[in-house]
């Protein structure tokens, strides 16, 4: 056997094997690195009322201290060098529900479980053989306000005080709109939270069903409104809050939403908030 032949044929398979494999290595590198990187667009929605301590103020503006969903939102994505590529917008329901069916929305912080809005995204899964760990960041409960001396009392099961056609207060296109329903109850929807209390203030609804961040946060700034209206106990439901993604969104940065909705739970764990997520040790 000449070794001299058998070195060059071995050198020259090597040199083929470099030339087709380099590209495809290099190649699988950088698809690596792109499914690795800060998404190109990321626009954040947040809620535009009030859900203390969760959301602070209300309207288009960020107040100073924003709350704990911008705060937590903030660190996450500095931790992962993206947070100069996020635009953090606060929007009214009727319109964040046209953006992201527009495709205008790449997450949206403070859904609630089962709701109008969550159906439109994805949300992160539980994880464990029971389903014991989950990313969710927080609780949001859905209580009753009356106004004060209208005889309007709520036990936990039914609604006691109303006429056969008197109507729930609710925002529309939200989780009260469709609880209301679930329940059998009438529902008024109205298009804001703040005009669905305030016709409860003004008499023009006899009862009101929201969730108690808006509504109890008013309440706390607004003494004369407080002497008008009272919340009636137990709460309707009690269902978790999560960030939910644009399902186009969550397919398309899988890696980044998953590291995103962990450094999110970490967050929300580290501050113990009520239905704080539970990770997986």
């Amino acid at each position: 056997m000449d070794l001299s032949t058998s070195h060059g044929i071995v050198s020259a398979v090597a040199a083929v094997a470099r030339r087709h494999l380099l590209p495809i290595a290099a190649y699988l590198i950088t698809g690596a690195a792109q499914a690795d990187a800060c998404p190109e667009r990321l626009r954040i929605a947040f809620p535009e009322g009030p859900a203390e301590p969760f959301m602070r103020g209300q309207g288009e503006d960020f107040l100073q201290p924003p709350g704990l969903l911008v705060d937590w939102m903030r660190q996450a994505l500095r931790g992962q060098g993206c947070l100069e590529k996020a635009e953090m917008l606060r929007l009214p329901v009727r319109r964040l529900r046209a953006m992201i069916e527009g495709g205008q929305i790449d997450l949206v912080a403070g859904v609630g479980e089962g709701g109008p809005i969550a159906a439109l995204l994805a949300l992160p899964a539980r994880e464990g053989r029971r389903g014991e760990f989950d990313y969710s960041l927080g609780m949001v409960e859905y209580v009753l306000y009356a106004r004060r001396g209208s005889g309007i009392a709520w036990d936990g099961q039914a609604i006691s005080g109303l006429t056969e056609q008197a109507r729930v207060g609710v925002t529309a296109s939200t989780r009260t709109e469709m609880l209301a329903r679930e329940r059998g109850w009438l529902a008024d929807p109205a298009p804001s939270h703040e005009s669905a209390l305030l016709k409860v203030a003004a008499g023009r609804t006899p009862v009101l069903l929201m969730h108690s961040y808006f509504v109890d946060d008013r309440l706390r700034r607004d003494p004369q409104l407080a002497r008008q209206i009272e919340r009636l106990s137990p709460a309707v439901e009690r269902r978790h809050l999560f960030v939910g993604a644009a399902p186009v969104f969550a397919h398309s940065h899988k890696s980044f939403t998953r590291r995103l909705w962990r450094a999110l739970c970490r967050q929300s764990a580290a501050a113990k908030a009520d239905g704080a997520c539970r990770l997986p040790p």
